[in-house]
């Protein structure tokens, strides 16, 4: 049992610029900020704007100040000459494949010709691409419609840029044997075009065909038609809740595709929602459904902390290490999760499966938070007095960082202001807690450059981690106002910085091996940079990938840094 996922589902390229161009004026500011009309046919996108503060504005003409974007359809000639005039910041955002569309049509209405829209009349942008042609202009909407065009004496034939890519063509065939001197401009744009040729190709491979986008899509209905062409169950829904077990859970491949304006989560959202509906026809779902609860719940992270103190106490000596590394872990796993609570408080939406575990089950996960905290102190208390002082000296970092969560505070958001000070903050704790803490207070190690081993290499690691699961959904982050370090310093640099983070970690280790600093058992920690960076590098070829999966291949690195060199040291 399968879900393929198309690789050219969710946002085109027009889509995702004007949703990038959007952010970037909300930070700038100058608000207020309106769309005249949607800014594209979604529902979750239209939603995620306004919770940042972008409104919709079907009736601009009485409007004064701030920032009116124009929506990626187009706008007729009549509106953008009553725009214009406007004491608004205008910011057009019409896709630039519909840009050439209009383009076309202007200049052959110029030229004389009689211009024939393939598209459908009520679409935004076809009543734009109609106002650039003039009175010459017409639409049709199907093969009939073109068979009743009147006569014409220099038809010119050009297409809504989200149509069928093969209708387009039989309606130019049928034009070309009425007028076999008749000129064409395919300006169907590329992205749709693929999307498109994708779906036909991944047919065959399938026994169900589930398309998510917003009802009022045009190209995520066309996807849908196309889906049905062969006679296969096709189901289009705007969200996972609208997805039918029943009707579903007898289909062992199951492809997905979504509409040029389906944000990334909602994709992975209907994904991991089909895998739900599979497992259970089969008995197993449970399984699933348990083990992504656990990893949701961050259960493993005591585990985590555990294994790597462990870890050290085989490669440096000592005693108390297991005490020292859960002590630690239930520290971390309570902050992780009292953070995690106030932090989906803030927003609305989620983009993350995550996110809405967390907001379905805040009240156990605060009474595990409370739990696992009242026993890093119980355990704290019992390695002594140095354990106790800096336990309450980290509560109070993580209590600072959070303050801005309960209320705003203009002193302590300063902290969270700092493009990457969570990744920081947590990089921090993990290496100083799980590493240098236990190191100086029960192995007896003096402040020498074997000390900052293990914690130089976790720290590298961990950060790794975090911009790992960073760069996953860097557009939703976006869109939904998550402040990560990605966003500030792009893809491409984040990308490096993790693979170079990555590999400096098991540098690290290798070269205290081969100093002497550790015995050649330690070398096992390598596995762990190893696996994130292969990861990566194959979740990055992977269509939206599943979060879960994301987060067993992230921490999992973590967990196999600390249980392979314990465990060969041990034999």
């Amino acid at each position: 049992m399968s879900v393929i996922v198309a690789k050219t589902a969710g946002f085109c390229w027009g889509v995702r610029r004007a949703v990038d161009s959007v952010v970037t004026e909300i930070k700038k500011g100058e608000g207020p900020f309106r769309v005249y009309g949607p800014l594209v046919h979604n529902p979750q996108v239209i939603e995620a704007l306004k919770d940042r503060g972008v409104g919709s504005s079907p009736e601009p003409w009485e409007e004064s100040g701030g920032t009116l974007f124009l929506r990626t359809h187009g706008v007729t000639l009549e509106e953008r000459a009553r725009l214009v005039k406007l004491p608004l910041v205008l910011r057009d955002l019409t896709c630039p494949r519909v840009g050439r569309a209009l383009a076309i049509a202007t200049k052959m209405s110029k030229l004389g010709y009689d211009v024939i829209i393939y598209g459908d009349s009520g679409h935004h942008e076809v009543k734009a691409i109609l106002s650039s042609a003039g009175s010459s202009g017409r639409v049709v909407s199907s093969l009939e419609e073109a068979h009743k065009l009147p006569d014409l004496e220099k038809p010119f034939l050009l297409s809504q840029t989200t149509q069928n890519c093969e209708t387009f063509h039989e309606i130019l065939a049928v034009l070309t044997q009425r007028w076999p001197s008749i000129e064409s401009s395919n300006t169907i744009c590329d992205s749709t075009a693929r999307r498109q040729k994708e779906l036909r190709e991944l047919l065959g491979k399938v026994d169900a065909v589930v398309v998510v986008g917003g009802r009022h899509s045009a190209n995520t209905e066309r996807l849908a038609l196309i889906g049905g062409e062969t006679g296969l169950p096709v189901f289009k829904v705007e969200t996972p809740d609208e997805l039918d077990p029943e009707a579903l859970k007898n289909y062992k491949r199951i492809l997905l595709s979504a509409g040029a304006s389906t944000p990334g989560w909602s994709i992975r959202k209907v994904r991991e929602r089909l895998l739900e509906i599979q497992g259970n026809s089969t008995g197993a779902g449970w399984i699933r459904t348990v083990f992504r609860n656990l990893v949701f719940s961050g259960v493993h992270i005591p585990f985590i902390a555990l294994m790597i103190a462990l870890a050290q106490r085989q490669t440096l000596g000592g005693s108390d290490w297991g005490s020292a590394g859960l002590a630690a872990g239930l520290f971390l796993w309570s902050f992780t999760n009292f953070t995690a609570v106030l932090e989906c408080r803030r927003v609305a939406m989620t983009s993350q499966k995550r996110q809405e575990f967390i907001r379905t089950n805040e009240s156990i996960i605060l009474i595990l938070a409370a739990l696992s905290f009242v026993g890093a102190v119980v355990i704290s208390s019992v390695l002594g007095t140095a354990w106790l002082i800096w336990t309450a000296v980290a509560t109070l970092f993580c209590f600072l960082y959070a303050l801005p969560l309960f209320r705003a505070n203009q002193f302590f958001d300063l902290l969270r202001s700092i493009p990457g000070s969570r990744e920081i903050l947590f990089t921090l704790a993990w290496s100083f807690l799980v590493c240098i803490l236990p190191a100086v207070t029960l192995a007896g190690l003096d402040f020498s450059l074997r000390l900052f081993i293990w914690p130089v290499s976790l720290a590298l690691l961990f950060f790794s981690r975090s911009l790992f699961l960073d760069l996953v959904d860097l557009q939703g982050d976006a869109l939904l106002g998550m402040d990560t370090l990605p966003l500030h310093l792009g893809f491409s640099r984040c990308r490096k910085i993790l693979i170079a983070g990555a590999s400096s970690a098991g540098l690290v280790q290798i070269a205290a091996v081969f100093s002497g600093k550790l015995p050649i058992c330690s070398l096992g920690f390598v596995v762990a940079p190893v696996i994130l960076i292969t990861a990566y590098f194959r979740l990055e070829k992977e269509s939206f990938p599943s979060e879960l999966t994301v987060r067993v291949l992230s921490d999992g690195s973590l967990a196999i840094a600390g249980f392979i060199p314990f465990l060969l040291c041990s034999i």
